[in-house]
């Protein structure tokens, strides 16, 4: 059996690049076909203080 959270979504892993929430690995991949992923990798990290 899957966890899923409230919107269906596998609840493990989730990735985060630059403390924006991605997704789960779906996501990444979808980001990766739609040529969007390397943009997000070469954005500069901004700091966040928590």
């Amino acid at each position: 059996m899957v966890a899923r959270d409230t919107n269906g979504k596998r609840t493990v892993p989730q990735i985060f690049i630059n403390d924006q929430h991605i997704g789960g690995s779906d996501d990444l991949y979808e980001l990766q076909r739609r040529g969007e992923l390397d943009v997000l990798l070469n954005q500069t990290p901004t700091l966040t203080i928590r």
